[in-house]
């Protein structure tokens, strides 16, 4: 049977990035979003009023009740859209003021001693890197 030398794919590659990165780029997602978010509604909360005053100054259409309660829905969705925006922007703040630091360095030397006494258990010290 021939085996083939295909590199393991990269499985997690955020955590190339520091940690203060990632809540830095979420944060700015989230702020994207929201603002995104906001500027549909209000422009569905503009178009809903139009609708309005055209269905009031001529009712006989009839035509604007559909899609008024269609923007209605709209609205209350981004809304809720945005009231998710909101608390996951406060976690976000409250993981980057919390954000233990970490000795990378040190953590390293701890994993490279371990991975070296179980080495020093194994007969012929082979336990692949």
């Amino acid at each position: 049977m021939r085996r083939f030398n295909v590199p393991e794919p990269d499985l997690d590659p955020l955590m190339k990035h520091p940690p203060e990165t990632l809540i830095g780029k979420t944060a700015d997602l989230l702020r994207s979003l929201h603002d995104s978010i906001l500027s549909l509604r209000n422009e569905a909360e503009a178009l809903r009023e139009q609708l309005r005053a055209e269905d009031a100054v001529n009712p006989e259409t009839g035509g604007a009740k559909p899609q008024i309660n269609k923007l209605e829905t709209l609205i209350r969705d981004c809304q809720k859209v945005e009231k998710t925006l909101v608390e996951q922007s406060a976690l976000i703040t409250d993981a980057s003021t919390q954000t233990p630091t970490y000795d990378f360095d040190a953590v390293r030397a701890e994993i490279d001693s371990r991975l070296a006494r179980l080495r020093a258990t194994q007969p012929g010290g082979t336990i692949s890197e």
